[in-house]
């Protein structure tokens, strides 16, 4: 009888996840082995699967600047600067306040993704027998009642794997632009698909960035066609499991950082990297099943419920997966005990609250408390527990730390779609998306007149640097809009260490591979490729 020698008893039964820690990826976990027929006979098999990955996006990792992907988007926003610190009195994420990537982090955001796709391509040597007929079913429109729960998953699985190389690109590899055009000689980051792992492969070498996105844009391509057809025919569990709109916008931001490299180049059909940008972005607002967080709305949810309309994939927090200290709302919210209200306070950077005060209609003002506020500029109107925003006491605040994980909402759909119309020349369709998005996002008193005034004297690349970093501020988008815009700034005079400092993102704001990766994979040179952070 044929073994599964490559599925986690505890993953397929969604108990727990084999970590690969700092080495390369570990192509044979250990863990029970199931039989090939008992797997069969797991009710919703593939689901145990796939909800072991999810997890990997919101697990403790044993620091407590280690809690899947919302760390992450800490770290990338502290090192580009929009996020600030004041004071580290404890001393967690101090070093990227300093500037820095330490050896650590780089193997955590490293073994992060990578741990996903090795868990992706496990479930893919799973299901892939039946991928024919999944694939047939949807040419000839014919559901197959044996596989179609597993279709919905296995286009989930594609999805992560795609998103996780999308998300290595963007820390491990030059800025787009810098590439020149040259995404077919320049080397980048290893592949693995389920291939390598039957294969028994020990390391593989680094891909071209072209070899790269090709990879991402077959598994979200392939994800959305599995998701669309295959989604209606079952019930989405939580927002934790990605839809097909979820995969488009994942699909659309690869593109947009695509485009920066090669933007003329075709990638498939016909269609350059930006115009996929924009089409997949289209579609997920079009679809409307989402809608941009109303005017009414702008500080009186906290960020902190997956079921708002805007939110279009996050993590429902609960007793029994909360990270309690370690976690978002305890590093950012003032309203939680924890680091953030015993004084490590992070805060927006203080010149980028200038502008937002500076234009004169923009409600996000009141995401942030002023400079001359205690807890001066931290998100108390973005992030916060609305039952204890009353009270910084530490005795009152919240010790329950059930605030929920925001991962995608569909206002990033609207930037993605303004920026791919602007670099294909279109910038009235540019800013018509921004409009959109900033019509919700007005002071008291303010019109839609006093907006289109800002627009119109502002430049389109300066108004969508403006709106990523203001919008998706602590959210993970800092560090990428200012890469892949190549937009140099100047701190504000309420950081810890960099008061002042110029930041120039073709110079800085890059990790390097983990030295684990190039001493234990037969592949790669023990010289590094990227520049030193």
């Amino acid at each position: 009888m044929k073994n599964i020698k490559y599925f986690l008893a505890t993953i397929v039964l969604g108990l727990g996840l084999t970590s690969c820690g700092d080495s390369f990826l570990t192509q044979y976990p250990e863990g029970g082995v199931l039989l090939q027929d008992q797997f069969d006979k797991l009710p919703d098999n593939l689901k145990g699967s796939i909800m072991g990955i999810y997890s990997k996006m919101y697990e403790y990792g044993g620091e407590h600047d280690e809690f899947g992907q919302r760390a992450i988007d800490m770290y990338g926003d502290i090192q580009s600067g929009d996020m600030a610190m004041a004071k580290s009195s404890y001393g967690w994420f101090e070093s990227y306040e300093r500037g820095y990537f330490y050896a650590y982090a780089r193997s955590y955001i490293w073994s992060y993704y990578y741990d996903m796709i090795n868990l992706a391509n496990l479930c893919e040597i799973a299901v892939e027998e039946n991928v024919p007929a999944m694939r047939d079913a949807i040419i000839s429109g014919d559901p197959n009642a044996t596989i179609k729960l597993q279709g919905y998953y296995y286009g989930q699985v594609l999805a992560l794997r795609g998103w996780a190389y999308s998300g290595l690109l963007q820390y491990y590899c030059d800025p787009m632009d810098a590439l020149s055009s040259q995404i077919d000689e320049e080397k980048s980051i290893p592949v693995y698909t389920a291939t390598e792992v039957k294969n028994g492969a020990l390391g593989a070498p680094r891909a071209t960035v072209a070899e790269v996105y090709e990879r991402i844009y077959e598994d979200l391509y392939e994800a959305i066609e599995l998701l669309d057809f295959y989604g209606p025919l079952n019930q989405r569990g939580s927002k934790l499991e990605i839809d097909a709109d979820v995969a488009r916008v994942i699909l659309a931001y690869a593109m947009l950082h695509r485009g920066y490299a090669d933007p003329t180049g075709i990638v498939a059909d016909g269609k350059t990297a930006f115009e996929i940008a924009q089409e997949m972005a289209d579609e997920a607002i079009s679809n409307g099943n989402y809608s941009i967080l109303p005017n009414a709305e702008l500080t009186t949810t906290g960020f902190m419920d997956v079921s708002s309309a805007n939110w279009m994939w996050g993590e429902d927090v609960t007793v029994e997966n909360t990270t309690g200290l370690a976690s978002f709302f305890g590093q950012v919210d003032i309203h939680t005990y924890s680091y953030a209200a015993a004084g490590d306070t992070k805060a927006i950077d203080s010149k980028l609250y200038d502008e937002i005060a500076a234009t004169g209609w923009d409600g996000r003002v009141n995401w942030f408390r002023s400079g001359s506020d205690v807890f001066p500029y931290c998100p108390d109107g973005k992030f916060f527990n609305p039952k204890t925003k009353h009270t910084t006491k530490l005795d009152d605040v919240d010790r329950d730390w059930l605030c929920d994980n925001v991962f995608m909402r569909i206002e990033v759909a609207y930037l993605i779609a303004a920026e791919a119309a602007w670099k294909r020349g279109d910038e009235a369709k540019a800013k018509d998306y921004l409009k959109t998005l900033c019509s919700q996002r007005l002071l008291e008193g303010k019109t839609v007149a006093d907006l289109d005034t800002w627009l119109a004297a502002t430049d389109t690349k300066t108004a969508l640097v403006y709106n990523w970093r203001v919008e998706m501020w602590g959210e993970g988008y800092g560090l990428q809009t200012l890469r892949r815009l190549n937009k140099s700034v100047t701190l504000g005079s309420n950081h810890l260490a960099r008061e002042g400092a110029k930041l120039t993102p073709t110079e800085q704001f890059q990790c390097q591979i983990p030295t684990s990766e190039t001493r234990y994979n037969p592949y790669l040179a023990t010289t590094q490729f990227a520049k030193d952070e």
